[in-house]
């Protein structure tokens, strides 16, 4: 028998590393996390702050949300109007302690360790400056408010030797000004940037070439730029995106790029989009004339897709064969018969979000589900039949309105599942240009009240 296991060593080796794609594709690692110290967080990746998880009560300050590595998650502490972007890294545990410090500037810790600092006036930039080397070292993120003066860059090359591949935020910019010396300045390995900034016609390509993780506005001539510069570019994320005045996106050229997400886009079709064979996740968020989805056809490896907020699907039956699939997002206009056939075919899905999803009657089809883990359900109470039957899931995410109408139900439920955990959930911002809205008021409150006192 030893010998017959070692004559077959050899060729299972070689058949495996036939086809990584197979094992890579079947076996996505899902997280629950939870997160101490903010008020409301949500995973823009597959969600883009269309559902997300919030206290429960105002004592509370902990939040839960599942996750994959390399999600961009937004979090915020409404006291005081803090935030923080973070890219998910399993290493860094999935218990996540995260602390604001305001005394000179904003400062935001994690597990104890500096994650980000904001860059928007004096006392920040001098605050920065006396960073000790240890300190730089941990300091994952940049948060850069307003435009980049001279004053700015000359502050960040006091530590430029540390800066390299530290992640950018850019907001409340200006056009195109000094964004080129900040980018080589930093070699970002993520960039978060607002539509009032553009990256320049003429731009070192080197200064984009360690780029893992891009979020911009929809704009062709910017996001042709990044497939020439990007070669190692992973995940893309597009908000507002208009197929009719920028023709195909043509992403082909990014090798590498496993996560795509669109949200709040005009497109009709999925054929508007020219993607690479690397595509692993593909979110399409509040994309309200998506209506053709057959090119999913072509896509058999997909190991996550979200269609939330996407009413107009028709056909959605071409989910069915994708079984590699291992987190779903529903249309919105998913009908009940349609929901019991795809759960009767995605049997080894890990997360399914069901937002909005009106003609939903109950969730029993999810009881054949063994490997559920995580539901994330903005659904009325009475859609809400056989809930307490699904003993395998360890996270389920409710409409907030419906925990707080329903306490003896939610505490019944509870006690039915109780190696669950049943926490409240919503919506930051139901419309385009969320991100536009909220965070120049949230850097207007803070400039007018917090800092003066």
């Amino acid at each position: 028998m030893k010998t017959l296991r070692r004559s077959f060593l050899p060729l299972w080796f070689a058949l495996a590393g036939m086809s990584p794609g197979c094992n890579d594709r079947s076996n996505l690692q899902v997280d629950i996390i939870r997160i101490e110290g903010v008020s409301w967080a949500c995973n823009l990746t597959t969600s883009f702050a269309t559902f997300g998880s919030g206290t429960e009560t105002e004592n509370e300050n902990e939040v839960f949300l599942p996750v994959s590595e390399g999600d961009l998650l937004y979090m915020i502490e409404y006291d005081d109007d803090l935030q923080l972007y973070y890219q998910y890294q399993p290493r860094k545990g999935t218990e996540l302690k995260v602390t604001f410090d305001t005394v000179q500037a904003v400062s935001v810790y994690l597990n104890n360790k500096l994650e980000l600092v904001e860059l928007n006036g004096p006392a920040s930039l001098e605050a920065f400056r006396q960073l000790t080397e240890p300190e730089v070292k941990q300091l994952s993120t940049l948060h850069i408010y307003g435009p980049v003066t001279q004053v700015i860059l000359s502050t960040l090359r006091y530590h430029q030797e540390a800066l390299t591949g530290k992640s950018l935020v850019l907001e409340n910019g200006s056009a195109t000004e000094n964004i080129s010396d900040l980018l080589s300045i930093c070699r970002p390995r993520m960039l978060i940037i607002d539509d009032s900034w553009t990256i320049p016609e003429t731009l070192d390509g080197n200064s984009l070439a360690d780029l893992e993780l891009l979020w911009l506005q929809g704009n062709n001539q910017v996001l042709s730029k990044v497939v020439q510069n990007c070669p190692d570019l992973e995940s893309l994320l597009i908000d507002s995106w208009n197929p009719a005045s920028e023709g195909l996106l043509q992403l082909a050229g990014l090798e590498k790029l496993r996560n795509l997400t669109i949200s709040e886009s005009d497109l009709a079709s999925l054929s508007e989009i020219e993607l690479p064979s690397s595509i692993r996740n593909l979110h399409m968020i509040n994309c309200e004339n998506l209506s053709d989805i057959s090119k999913l056809d072509e896509m058999s490896g997909l190991s996550r897709l979200c269609l939330t907020g996407c009413g107009m699907v028709y056909e959605p039956l071409h989910l069915n064969h994708l079984e590699s699939l291992r987190w779903l997002s529903f249309p919105s206009n998913i009908t009940n018969s349609q929901f019991v056939q795809s759960a009767e075919s995605l049997t080894q899905l890990k997360v399914i979000e069901l937002i909005g999803c009106e003609e939903i009657s109950n969730l029993a089809p999810l009881q054949s589900m063994k490997k559920l883990t995580a539901l994330e359900l903005q659904l009325e109470k009475d859609q809400l039949l056989m809930l307490d039957s699904l003993n395998q899931v360890k996270l389920v995410i409710l409409s907030d309105d419906v925990i707080n109408s329903n306490p003896e139900w939610v505490n019944e439920l509870r006690s039915n599942l109780p190696d669950s955990k049943i926490v409240p959930g919503s919506g930051l911002c139901l419309g385009s240009g969320w991100l536009l809205l909220l965070l120049p008021c949230i850097l207007l409150f803070r400039t007018l009240f917090r800092r003066k006192s």
